[in-house]
């Protein structure tokens, strides 16, 4: 072999890390042309900061008028408040269709997460400062007088759901996960699919060290899968069987070693990345609204198919 031939092959093993890195915290975002007021709802367009210097900024939905009257706990149309975040690279727009059922029920708060739609943030790195958002997002519900700070939850998709996991913040005393990763490491693993079998950990390996040289942070810690370990929080967590970008093998390795008394989980047949709620629709919202009543709002008139 050539001097020339392996300068090259070093080259690539060196650059190639580093390209993927900086596509992966700079994504291409995408916007999406939807807000509340589409669907006939009022909202509140809100700002928070975060503990690293950040704006972020989101809508806050309150509630619908329930049937029956609020209870003792609750201070505003709904039982509970949930938190709700969008996968990676998109914006709070593009899953506000997918979780406007919650409105019934919960007062929501929507949130752009660092680097995405309205939010500052000059990068993304899928989770591990997102846990910052988080903090933030709870500080500024928890301050609001409509909102009972016993009763929050939270629903995330893909990034957002690994978020909240990873996040493990003691005042959300719920989460509906939707398509987390299991661990980081391995969705970058994947990114180098075109590699065969081994060949791709040195790419993996140069990856994560870019990205503690370059960001300050530990790609290990993004690690939804060892987070559940020490986790009591209840968490329905929802994955499709035929996920394309995060394998479906993620959810039972979370599965593995969550606490199965407070854990259920719903692999969802034929589903690809982030739709379960296209392929179930109302047997989605009921099992999720279900849940989070259960473990926020105390008893309750239970939702029926027909209703």
């Amino acid at each position: 072999m050539s001097w020339k031939l392996l300068y090259w092959i070093l080259g690539v093993i060196a650059l190639l890390p580093l390209l993927n890195l900086i596509l992966g915290v700079h994504p291409p975002t995408f916007t999406t042309q939807d807000d509340p007021g589409r669907y006939g709802l009022r909202y509140e367009r809100i700002s928070f900061p975060t503990a690293d210097g950040l704006t972020l900024r989101g809508w806050f939905i309150p509630a619908a008028r329930t049937r029956e009257s609020p209870n003792e706990h609750s201070r505003a149309g709904g039982c509970a408040t949930i938190l709700v975040g969008h996968g990676y690279p998109f914006d709070k727009a593009n899953i506000l269709g997918h979780t406007i059922f919650l409105h019934s029920r919960f007062n929501l708060l929507l949130i752009d997460f660092r680097y995405f739609g309205e939010s500052d943030g000059a990068y993304t790195t899928a989770g591990l400062l997102e846990t910052r958002d988080v903090e933030g997002a709870v500080a500024y519900l928890k301050q609001r007088d409509d909102v009972d700070p016993k009763r929050m939850g939270a629903m995330g998709f893909s990034m957002s759901a690994a978020a909240f996991i990873l996040a493990q913040h003691p005042d959300i005393r719920a989460i509906v996960a939707d398509s987390p990763y299991a661990r980081l490491e391995d969705v970058i693993a994947h990114q180098f699919f075109f590699l065969p079998g081994p060949t791709k950990w040195p790419f993996v390996a140069l990856t994560k060290l870019y990205a503690r040289l370059i960001l300050g942070v530990k790609v290990t810690d993004a690690a939804p899968a060892e987070a559940v370990r020490h986790m009591t929080t209840p968490l329905l967590l929802i994955h499709g069987e035929n996920d394309s970008q995060i394998p479906v093998e993620h959810a039972h390795r979370i599965q593995a070693n969550a606490n199965p008394a407070s854990t259920e989980v719903w692999i969802v047949p034929d589903a690809d990345h982030g739709l379960a709620h296209a392929f179930e629709g109302h047997q989605y919202e009921l099992r999720v609204v279900q849940f989070f009543e259960r473990h926020l709002c105390g008893p309750s008139p239970r939702i029926t198919d027909e209703e």
